[in-house]
């Protein structure tokens, strides 16, 4: 598992909801954490789970920027989220 799986794999293990958009060609999600970050992830809007990177974190009181690779394994549950109506 690389770092981007981890990534996902922790957003989507303890993830409060997730908050979906579509800007300039790319799917993005924010996922919640309980512990008050909130995690990214994007891949433009034409490509397959193959194409999801893990993007931002947030943090009340700091955040910083990635740009983690996730392998299509994961990347079928996050299109699973992106296109669900949850």
């Amino acid at each position: 598992m690389n770092l981007g799986d981890g990534i996902a794999c922790e957003a989507l293990a303890k993830g409060l909801h997730v908050i979906r958009s579509t800007e300039l060609g790319l799917m993005r999600l924010a996922i919640p954490l309980p512990e008050g970050g909130v995690q990214h992830f994007e891949r433009p809007m034409n490509g397959g789970p193959e194409y999801w990177r893990a993007t931002t974190f947030e943090d009340r009181a700091s955040g910083f920027t990635i740009d983690e690779p996730i392998t299509a394994e994961w990347g079928i549950a996050l299109d699973s989220l992106a296109n669900s109506g949850r």
